[in-house]
């Protein structure tokens, strides 16, 4: 897989005591032939412009007018950008489906051997909807019970209705599996962490060590144990099928980390998440995680900063304090989720639509306030919580 470097601030995704990361693609310095600098991440090429991204907006920038070094960049970006996603557009969005209650992946799926080849040392095995692409031969017995973590979540954000598509398009997404967290860490995931996404520009690949899954080696085969099932991937998992508008700024950080904390810790066994349990959600945020361990540990009691900064902020920022900003983000993805206005997510829909139809701040959170204050909203988070336990008071 050809790799870009990576920003460095963005290098470990504020992961539960670096249990998992997201890694973003590369903010850099763009030069023009007038010797102009920015520094802006590449998203798109579109004919022969490149779409450079800065401060959470597109700007295309015809190529030709850039360096020679950028040039050579953009070309070797294209050779592993993402295929296109055309598609997209025949998926109908799931906006009105009943919340789940409950997730369950397709345990009698059969895994396909799409390539096994010893000299090389690539075996390539598939599920429904993913690809994983191993560094070491594994028996399909072992593939059929990780795989149904990815299948679970899979369904998991495909039953949310949230608008997403990418969960429904028809190529399998990529799993990158290695035996050896040394193989792990040199296909660039970070030291310490049990899996990593990778994006470019909203699309990208996860790698994992088998470790991470449960797989260990018994004499020349692997199993995999059962009582090891790490559902923190489930994270990183939820971001690789999440829609690339929603980590627009005002989004990106606060929801996109809030819902991947709320899937991950919703309370999973087996190829099966019970979207209704909010003790394991509210234990991982509040305390050390209902088994001692991976918890924010926010506390019963905490004082949260100002929201309007809290979901303005941007993503470098929301990294910064990333144990509490993730802890806080999955309480008010959960507010907004099952707690706000007449309990049925119209105003956090609302909201994501905006990010569809490409609206930018402040105007994407007028569904989220609702005809409040931002003072008003942060009195209505702070009482929902209360009820529940949690005692919140805002800077």
């Amino acid at each position: 897989m050809t790799r870009r470097r990576i920003l460095p601030l963005c290098s470990v995704l504020a992961v539960a005591f670096g249990s998992l990361t997201h890694l973003q693609a590369e903010v850099r310095s763009w030069t023009n032939s007038g010797g102009k600098e920015i520094k802006a991440e590449l998203v798109d090429v579109e004919g022969d412009k490149a779409v450079l991204n800065m401060s959470g907006q597109n700007f295309p920038v015809p190529i030709a007018s850039l360096s020679v070094e950028d040039q050579a960049f953009i070309k070797e970006w294209k050779k592993s950008a993402p295929t296109d996603t055309a598609g997209d557009s025949a998926i109908k969005p799931n906006w009105d489906d009943p919340w789940p209650k409950s997730i369950s992946a397709d345990v009698s799926q059969e895994i396909e051997v799409i390539k096994e080849d010893e000299e090389s040392g690539e075996y390539i095995y598939a599920s429904d909807h993913y690809e994983f692409i191993c560094d070491v031969k594994l028996n399909t017995s072992v593939v059929k019970r990780f795989s149904l973590l990815f299948e679970a979540t899979n369904q998991y954000v495909r039953e949310l209705p949230l608008g997403m598509v990418k969960p429904f398009r028809e190529e399998r997404h990529k799993i990158h599996l290695f035996e050896s967290r040394a193989g792990y860490e040199s296909a660039g995931g970070p030291p310490s962490s049990a899996g990593v996404y990778i994006s470019r520009g909203g699309e990208g690949d996860i790698l994992v060590p088998l470790t991470s899954l449960g797989v260990k080696k018994v004499g020349s085969n692997f199993s995999v144990d059962y009582d090891k099932e790490n559902t923190t991937l489930s994270h990183e998992i939820s971001h690789q099928i999440t829609d690339k508008e929603y980590y627009a700024l005002g989004s990106r950080g606060w929801f996109t980390e809030g819902m991947a904390e709320y899937i991950a810790h919703s309370g999973y066994r087996s190829g099966k998440f019970n979207v209704d349990d909010l003790q394991k959600l509210k234990a991982y945020v509040t305390a050390y995680g209902e088994d001692n361990t991976g918890g924010r540990a926010l506390g019963e009691e905490f004082t949260a900063p100002d929201l309007k900064e809290f979901m303005t902020q941007e993503y470098d920022s929301f990294l910064a304090n990333a144990g509490f900003n993730y802890g806080f983000g999955a309480l008010l993805v959960y507010y907004f989720f099952h707690m706000d206005g007449e309990k049925d997510a119209a105003n956090i829909k609302n909201f994501l639509k905006a990010l569809k139809e490409g609206k930018k701040l402040p105007e994407i959170h007028e569904p989220l306030l609702a005809g409040r204050t931002w003072d008003e909203l942060e009195a209505d988070v702070r009482k929902n919580w209360r009820s529940r336990g949690i005692r919140i008071e805002f800077r």
